[in-house]
């Protein structure tokens, strides 16, 4: 099993055990969050695509939607476009992504204040965590 498989399954054991209502998912390309339904949680999976930058040194472009729209075909995927992050450091605009993408889960009714949810991500150093909305 690879590292990402791993954390992927580790997620949804968590969530199982947390009785947590929503898995949010934050990723570049898709493929965690694919790993993450390919479990079958018994809860929402929220992926939410984090557009990045690049730039050769004239040219700025951003990464498209194309990923959000992948996962419209995985059980349990529930697609967010994030905004991008002129943050710092990877950690700020992750809290600040995560705010926004719990603040969108609670508009659409996947998730109230006080419920457990477990946010999964791999952008910059850290991955996986359990948090209370």
């Amino acid at each position: 099993m690879s590292p990402l498989e791993s954390l992927a399954s580790s997620a949804v054991r968590t969530a199982n055990k947390a009785k947590a209502t929503l898995i949010v998912v934050m990723t570049r390309g898709g493929t965690t969050a694919k790993l993450v339904a390919k479990y079958r949680p018994a809860v929402p999976i929220l992926s939410v695509v984090v557009p990045f930058l690049t730039t050769d040194s004239f040219d700025w472009t951003c990464s498209d939607e194309t990923p959000a729209r992948h996962s419209l075909i995985y059980r349990g995927l529930i697609p967010l476009l994030a905004e991008g992050s002129a943050k710092a450091t990877d950690a700020e605009s992750t809290e600040v992504i995560l705010e926004g993408a719990l603040k969108s889960a609670t508009q659409r009714g996947l998730c109230k204040p006080g419920d457990a949810i477990v946010a999964l991500h791999r952008i910059g150093g850290a991955s996986g965590n359990l948090w209370a909305v």
